[in-house]
Parts: structure tokens; sequence; C-alpha cells
């Protein structure tokens, strides 16, 4: 029995510790990435000083790291420093920072890792600002909690809520952002409404007076919404792109510094199929695929190979295989708001792109320096895989990396019989079986190009190593 628990341990261990890179989604907190793999898997890494990667510890890590194995997500969101998902069974789960209760847990105290907020399982869609969050119910119902200083909440005041709070009567919302101090929202009807602060127009109703509960902005058909620290990016339902808000950056995108109180076209002409808006930065996807940024640059979060901040659209490189992207959160620090990297999916979502600051891992990785081009990743994105020291001691394998035939070879010269297997990516058993001399071949040649969990039972143990198949 002890055998055989330990050999489930081991296949836990393999699925939990190596990642597939067919990726659906991203998005990027201040300091830290996350993202969701085809499977429904969530990953994340960087900057975990408030457990915002949600693997239950605060030490950084530079590789995608999984939360919660086995979990299944529909969907995520990453604020300054904290995150707010769904799980696929329509539950709502949080974690991370929580000192204005953005975490709706009730109390202020910070999570570690995802805990379930209530036990209603009709979420549709949530979104984490920089300090509150914003939810809809499955009855296009709109709901807020956390920050509240400049009525970024939508319930009339500005006093902080630790607990999801319905915002008004309405049941027609479709979708919600959360920036720094203001939101955004988009009812069936494509309609925009916006709330919170305005002192640089970032609500878009032509004033840059504070507003409290949610006010439509104009008539025009909108499709997608994204908020930046202090600014407002929107695609209308024709796929053009319209800024409004602080512009000290050049992240309105309009060719100028001059902040805007309406919303104003960006180089009437360009198509986007998607949009993101960081922390002073920008970017949209094209209908052809292509990626275009603008806004803040100091670390090169732009991705065109400078650092200085462009304030009109800019396309980054040729290719025009563009999924998905995501810019920075930002937070307000000494004097600066900091944000400094971007991340996005190329291809079939099977290459992920970062650029920018590196200082923390937030892109991935230890290379602690800037990235003035979008750095990617294709084939298997190699995560936390520790190998167990002790390996060296009782055996190790050769050649590795290697094709998929390679060699065992025991450093015991007993005539022992040690149990392997041999783990997909994902944790399934591809191979199992029993090692009875010092040199023994395998060959996993039929399967995919990866990273592969050996594991092998050795004098009362479970001993784990990682196997790279190119």
């Amino acid at each position: 029995m002890k055998n055989i628990y330990a050999l489930l341990l081991a296949a836990t261990i393999c699925q939990t510790i190596v990642a597939q890179t067919t990726w659906t989604k991203v998005d990027c907190g201040t300091e830290f990435s996350i993202a969701q793999q085809s499977d429904s898997s969530l990953w994340a890494w960087g900057n975990n000083g408030n457990g915002q990667l949600g693997i239950n510890s605060t030490t950084t890590q530079y590789t995608p790291v999984q939360i919660v194995p086995g979990a299944q997500w529909k969907s995520f969101s990453a604020g300054a420093f904290h995150c707010v998902a769904i799980k696929g069974d329509g539950t709502l789960w949080v974690w991370g920072l929580n000192g204005n209760g953005q975490l709706g847990t009730g109390n202020t105290a910070q999570s570690l890792q995802p805990i379930q907020i209530g036990t209603d399982s009709d979420w549709m869609m949530a979104d984490a600002g920089q300090a509150h969050t914003l939810a809809i119910k499955n009855d296009h119902s709109l709901w807020a909690w956390g920050f509240n200083l400049y009525g970024q909440l939508g319930d009339g005041n500005t006093s902080d809520l630790n607990v999801p709070t319905q915002i008004g009567t309405s049941a027609d919302w479709l979708m919600a952002a959360g920036g720094g101090g203001h939101s955004l929202a988009l009812k069936m009807d494509g309609t925009l409404w916006a709330w919170g602060a305005n002192a640089n127009g970032q609500i878009g109703n032509g004033t840059t007076e504070q507003v409290l509960t949610p006010t439509q902005i104009g008539t025009d058909a909108w499709t997608e919404v994204s908020t930046g620290f202090e600014y407002s990016l929107g695609r209308q339902i024709d796929n053009s792109i319209w800024s409004w808000g602080f512009n000290g950056n050049g992240q309105l995108g309009i060719g100028s510094i001059m902040q805007q109180s309406a919303p104003a076209q960006i180089s009437p002409g360009l198509q986007g199929q998607k949009i993101a808006a960081g922390s002073a930065h920008a970017f949209v996807i094209t209908t052809e695929g292509y990626l275009y940024s603008w806004g803040y640059n100091g670390s090169g979060q732009l991705g065109n190979g400078q650092t200085m901040e462009e304030h009109m659209p800019v396309q980054v490189g040729d290719d025009n295989d563009w999924m998905e992207i995501a810019a920075a959160e930002g937070t307000f620090a000494n004097n600066f708001v900091i944000g400094f990297h971007s991340m996005g999916l190329k291809g079939n979502r099977d290459v992920l792109c970062g650029s920018g600051g590196n200082y923390i891992g937030q892109i991935g990785g230890t290379t602690f320096d800037y990235t003035l081009t979008f750095i990617c990743s294709t084939g298997q994105l190699e995560t936390n895989v520790n190998d167990d020291v002790i390996a060296n001691d009782l055996f190790s394998v050769y050649p590795n990396p290697n094709d998929g035939r390679f060699n065992i070879v025991t450093l015991n010269a007993s005539e022992n019989k040690y149990p392997f297997r041999i783990y997909s990516p994902t944790g399934q058993l591809i191979q199992s079986g029993v090692i009875n001399s010092n040199l023994f071949n395998i060959d996993i040649s039929e399967n995919a190009k990866g990273i592969y969990c050996f594991a092998i039972e050795m004098q009362g143990q479970v001993i784990t190593k990682k196997i790279v198949v190119r």
C-alpha cells in the first residue's frame, strides 16, 4: 500500500510541476503574470509578496507554477496585487492582497491561495481593478467590492465594501473593467457606462467631475473596454479604437500628451480585434493579427526594441499571428505609476511572449533585466521542475535532453528491481515497468516532444526526474 501511495504521489508531483504551452489567455498584475492553459489549469509567476500567485506561499516564482492543481477554471483576472477567478462550476474565487476588501471575504486579511466567495455558482465574469473587483452574474446583474475612495464601486458612496454588493437593480450588464480609481462597463445593447475618479477625464463624459454611480457615455455601440491607471480604452462595434483620460505618457495614442475628457479615435482606419490598457501603455491586435503598441516605454514594455514612449500606435514586429495581449496593471508608488511588463500569445496560442521589466520574474526566467522586444517561448515552457538531488547518488539519465530514447543507469550494483513510471506533462501515465539491470533502455519517441516526469522507486522512496524530449 505504501508503494502504491508513493507512486500516486509522484504522479501528482509530475502533474503540478510540468506545463504544456497551449494557452487560452494571459493577464498581467503589477509585477506578476497569470495564464490559463487549454486544459483549464491556471499558472502564475513573478512577485508573490502578497500571495497574488495563489500558490499558498509568498515566494517569488521565476517560472510558471500551477494554481490549485486539478482545478478547472473558466476565467480569471489580475489586479494590482490580487486576482479573481471563476471555476468551471460558476463559483467565485479570490486571492492576494486585501487591504481594501478587494477579495470580498468580509475582512481585510490577504489570502495566499484561492478561497471561495459565498456559495453562489452563477457568476458569469469578473474583473480585478487596482484594488477593487467587479463581477457580473448569469442574470446580468452587476456586483462590486473593494476600494471605493473615488466611487469606483458605483454604489453612490465612497466607503470601501468588503463583500460583493449588487450595484443598482439593472439586469442587462455584459462586461465590466476596473481601473485605478474608475470603472467601465458595457450593457447588452452595447452602450458604454462609467463611474469613479474623473480628474483626468477617464470617465469620458466630457467633464472632470467625479461620478459615483454608473453613467452612460454617449450613444455609440461598443464591443470591448479596457481600463488603464487613469485612462480608458475602448473598441466600438465597427472595430475602431478610442481612448480618453490621462495622457501624460502618450497612453491615449492620439499623437499628443493632452488629456481627453471624451472618447477620441486612435489612428482612424486602425481596425482592432483585441485591446489592452496597462498602467500607462496600451496595445491593440488588429483584425489582420498584427500588434500595435503605444504609451510609456521606459522598460521596453511596448516590445518595439526601444525605450522611448510612443504617442501613436507603432507596429510591433512583422508577425500577424497575435491572439492575445495583456499590459501590466499599475499602482501608484513613490509618485510614479509602476507597471512595467507585457505578455501575449501568438500562433495557435502555443507561443507565450513577454516584454519589458523582468526584475522580479514577471515575464518569466531569471534574466533580471529589461527586454525591449517580445521574447517568445515555443513548444514546452519549462516550469518549476525540481529534480531530486538524491537522484545523482542512485541513478542517472543520459542523454537528457534526448529524442525520446534514453538510458537509465543505476549506480547501485545490487540486483534489486526498481519500479518506474513516466508521466506526460498533464500527469497521464504513458509508460511503466521495472528496471532490472544497471543499464536500462527506455523509448518514448512515439510521444510528443516536451517535458516528461520520470518516477522511480528506490530504497523505499520515490524519486522524480525531469526528462526533456526534443
